[in-house]
């Protein structure tokens, strides 16, 4: 098993596991597989990881169902590299389902802007979609 990530050391538990930054939070408790729009949109448009909410590298993943891969987009924000593995082995939205592991290159133009940059020959990233959400 994967130990907790250090960017997510101060990140919130529930039941030993570590509350993602978009995850739903209602009366105190943490709705996993259910994401806080606000926070989910944040992220998308900051650029931030859903897990730890800590700016993304150059180098991120996306995790997307078959579905996903069919419409060519994903729903949900990226991950650093880091909190992967971790969100791989103990979220119990993705454990018991199949999932494919996108990996999204980002690179800085000279204003300062993120746009996509060409997937690595390993990666599965879906043709046509940007890891923001936005084609």
């Amino acid at each position: 098993m994967h130990s907790i990530p250090q960017r997510c050391a101060c990140r919130p538990l529930a039941g030993g596991l570590v509350v993602p930054w978009v995850s739903l939070v209602h009366g105190g408790h943490a709705a996993f597989g259910s994401l806080d729009a606000e926070r989910a949109l944040a992220a998308f448009l900051r650029r931030l990881c859903q897990i730890c909410g800590q700016p993304l590298d150059e180098r991120c993943y996306l995790i997307v169902r078959p579905a996903d891969v069919v419409q060519g987009c994903s729903p949900e924000p990226a991950l650093h590299p880091e909190c992967l593995p971790y969100t791989a082995a103990h979220c119990p939205m993705l454990i018991p389902r199949q999932f494919a592991i996108s990996e999204a290159l980002i690179r800085r133009n000279s204003r300062g802007r993120a746009r996509n940059g060409q997937p690595r020959p390993s990666g599965s990233r879906i043709p046509g979609c940007s890891p923001w959400g936005t084609s």
